[in-house]
């Protein structure tokens, strides 16, 4: 399992715990979960460029998986989906492109980079009939589920 930050952790700088024992064995300190790393292998993380974790809603309408998630500031064409049967990957980039040369930073609190989603769905979706629609930032993904009782006639020709 990777250890991808979502979005609101990187907004809160918040700690995410596996269990209640991580969180109860805190006691105000953080808490070590892994062995401390070699600085070489700092030095080959620090090369690597981070990857956002997208937050998603995503709920069953009728006979559709709905998968929601904010993508505010990005262009459409800056966002691939890529869907199977039962798996939904979005990723993309958020650039920051300032209005001239930053002189000091009095607060970098946004999520600037790239970002990735894979997401298991719990049922086989119909690709074909799939949709997506952006609205003031909130992507918003129809999957129809595939229809296991529809029928159809062969002609033998």
């Amino acid at each position: 399992m990777t250890n991808k930050k979502n979005f609101f952790e990187k907004l809160t700088g918040s700690i995410k715990f596996n269990t209640e024992e991580e969180y109860e064995a805190m006691d105000g300190e953080y808490l070590e979960t892994e062995e401390p790393e070699r600085e070489e292998e700092i030095e080959e993380e620090s090369y690597e460029e981070e990857v956002g974790e997208l937050s998603i809603d995503m709920y069953r309408i009728n006979n559709a998986i709905i998968i929601k998630t904010m993508v505010a500031g990005i262009q459409k064409s800056e966002i691939d989906i890529t869907l199977t049967r039962d798996q939904v990957i979005i990723e993309g980039s958020r650039k920051n492109e300032p209005e001239g040369r930053i002189d000091n930073h009095y607060f970098e609190e946004l999520y600037w980079g790239a970002f990735e989603r894979s997401i298991e769905l719990p049922e086989e979706i119909d690709i074909e009939l799939a949709e997506a629609h952006e609205s003031h930032g909130l992507l918003t993904l129809v999957l129809p589920l595939v229809d296991r009782d529809r029928q159809a006639r062969l002609k033998i020709k």
